[in-house]
């Protein structure tokens, strides 16, 4: 997919403090858009006691502000901006948004968290937990203290599960779009050899599937404790140390080797990445070894 056939739905809440920065990150999204479908979602049951004509006042404010923020977007890329505002639950006026405009990727932000937060429940905030687990386009997700910036350094977790395949097209297609490198990286906790051979081997081979796309390329292994939290954390410090700007995961449940899945590690990178997440939803099962 090229820029010229991108569009970005970019869904925000006129109501968080960090809007000034976002505003100014938003900008940097240019390189890979040239539509972005601007959305507000107006909760009624935040104001269930105010009468119809305060709500229609309410309502009348959002809209100047979201009009101001897609001009100011506007002027700043050149990118065309529809602003569109939506009564209802924010993660299903996404959702049903981002198929009514046929967009090609969902742009969101998150909560900022620190590891102190972390906790067995380990949740993300509602919306963001359902579009990311629902949403047939990718989620790119950032949480507010995130500067966006060009995506130069692509970071890869892969394990040992069937989406591997989609897993390595996926950061292929995003790579080719950005100019970007990819970089490995998988994660071990057991003990066994034949664990580490595999995932190795796995590594070699989409290594060489993504050389044949003259994508420059790097492989990590590296073993940390068991437990979801060790995987994700060492996926994140991996991260800030070979300077990544995107970190791209799958969010359908991957049980075979490690635990990297929606209510565990990838909830984790959602939370606490420094840099944005895109989490994809597979399509489909493939084989786990690439070359067969």
């Amino acid at each position: 997919m090229t820029k010229s056939d991108q569009t970005v739905l970019i869904a925000i809440d006129l109501e968080d403090k960090t809007l000034p920065r976002l505003e100014r990150s938003y900008a940097n999204l240019s390189h890979i858009a040239d539509k972005v479908i601007l959305l507000y979602v107006f909760e009624k049951e935040k104001f269930a006691d105010a009468d119809d004509e305060s709500k229609n006042l309410l309502i009348k404010e959002k809209n100047k502000q979201l009009a101001a923020f897609s001009a100011n977007i506007h002027n700043k890329t050149g990118l065309e901006v529809n602003a569109v505002l939506q009564t209802g639950h924010p993660a299903e006026e996404i959702l049903k948004a981002a198929t009514s405009y046929g967009v090609d990727l969902i742009a969101m932000s998150t909560h900022t968290h620190t590891e102190d937060d972390y906790t067995q429940k380990n949740s993300l905030g509602a919306t963001v937990n359902k579009v990311v687990r629902q949403s047939a386009v990718p989620v790119f997700t950032f949480n507010s203290n995130v500067q966006l910036k060009k995506i130069k350094k692509i970071l890869l977790p892969l394990d040992l599960t069937a989406e591997t395949r989609q897993k390595v097209t996926n950061a292929i297609q995003i790579a080719n779009r950005f100019g970007a490198s990819i970089h490995i990286v998988s994660i071990y906790s057991s003990s066994f050899i034949e664990i580490q051979e595999r995932l190795n081997e796995q590594m070699q081979l989409s290594k060489e599937f993504i050389e044949k796309e003259n994508i420059p390329v790097t492989t990590k292994l590296i073993k940390s404790e068991k437990g979801p939290k060790s995987v994700a954390f060492t996926v994140l410090e991996y991260a800030e140390e070979i300077h990544a700007d995107l970190i791209m995961v799958m969010t359908q449940q991957e049980t075979r080797i490690e635990e990297f899945f929606m209510g565990s590690a990838v909830q984790t990178v959602l939370r606490f990445a420094k840099v944005p997440v895109m989490s994809i939803i597979p399509k489909e099962l493939s084989t786990v070894i690439l070359g067969a």
